[in-house]
């Protein structure tokens, strides 16, 4: 008869949940992010305090009383509550679970729950796709992307708003869920709600031997374009633990090219410590000698030097 150990117990059990504190406010003074006010919105509360990730004059820096999940909309840095106790605290994700749990009777909830229901809004149909286009030639040239890089991933146009519109489908199936709509300064998935933490943009048919993991999804359509197979994108900095199944499941070694700022520099490190005990090697997109702050921002040839020269942390230049 084969036991299974109490540590095996904790891993298991905190690699497929997402604890949250009953007090969050309680929680989060304990790891000294003081909370400076607080906004009801619906069934819930949004507190507002200094983000811990930057030199934060002002309360940029929110968490949602019912999700756990914060964010900073200065700097981009975000995920669940985990992630905030495993950054303020230094810890592991086991050690993080177990001090949300000393702290009383706590919620699991998914990655990225809804704000309202279970369910997004409404569903969607391949046939709400016929609204859009194709991209025009300007957009395409303003990005960098190629009209065959953008079919091959299913980017459309909104003609009226000037958006780009990137799908959201089921990782199993294909089945449309929503989408993505982008434009300069502004964005929004639909419907409202749609599980976008649970999938991750690109070809989901693809298997191949080095992955490449990017944040935004006309980055993984750049990368396509300039020849780069297996590129994903998480649609942002988060990346939850459904994500990161999907990508071990498709290739052998995944390079994180997650953007270089704090939000996705952190991101990075915390992956790599996560997962490649799991046995999933990684390498690190190379921005050595660069401003860039993602795949997007750089020449044809940097984008293509910084995903060759991908580096192990320990050879980081």
């Amino acid at each position: 008869m084969t036991t299974t150990s109490r540590t095996d117990l904790w891993e298991n059990l905190t690699a497929f949940s997402n604890p949250i504190p009953s007090d969050v406010a309680g929680a989060m003074q304990a790891l000294g992010v003081d909370v400076l006010k607080e906004v009801s919105a619906g069934d819930s509360t949004e507190y507002l305090a200094r983000c811990p990730a930057h030199a934060d004059r002002k309360a940029s820096f929110s968490v949602n009383s019912v999700t756990g999940l914060h964010h900073c909309f200065a700097c981009g840095y975000g995920g669940p509550f985990i992630q905030l106790v495993e950054d303020a605290l230094g810890y592991a994700r086991v050690e993080a679970f177990q001090w949300i749990a000393r702290r009383g009777v706590f919620r699991l909830f998914d990655d990225e729950p809804p704000a309202a229901s279970a369910e997004p809004e409404e569903r969607v149909t391949e046939a709400a796709l016929a609204l859009f286009e194709p991209p025009p030639a300007a957009a395409l040239e303003s990005r960098g992307l190629t009209a065959t890089a953008c079919a091959a991933y299913g980017v459309l146009w909104k003609p009226e708003s000037k958006h780009w519109i990137l799908p959201i489908r089921d990782p199993d199936t294909g089945e449309l869920w929503g989408w993505q709509e982008k434009g300069k300064r502004f964005f929004r998935n639909w419907p409202a709600g749609v599980f976008k933490s649970r999938t991750l943009f690109g070809d989901l048919t693809w298997r191949g031997k080095a992955a490449l993991l990017l944040e935004s999804p006309l980055d993984a359509v750049r990368a396509h374009a300039l020849g780069i197979e297996g590129a994903f994108a998480s649609f942002g900095a988060h990346v939850s633990e459904a994500q990161m199944r999907l990508l071990k499941t498709r290739c052998t070694t995944l390079v994180l090219g997650l953007d270089n700022d704090p939000a996705g520099l952190t991101s990075r490190d915390r992956l790599y410590a996560r997962w490649r005990p799991r046995g999933l090697p990684m390498r690190f997109l190379d921005y050595s000698g660069t401003a860039a702050k993602d795949l997007g921002d750089m020449s044809e040839e940097a984008a293509r030097s910084a995903y060759a020269c991908a580096h192990y942390p320990w050879r980081r230049r």
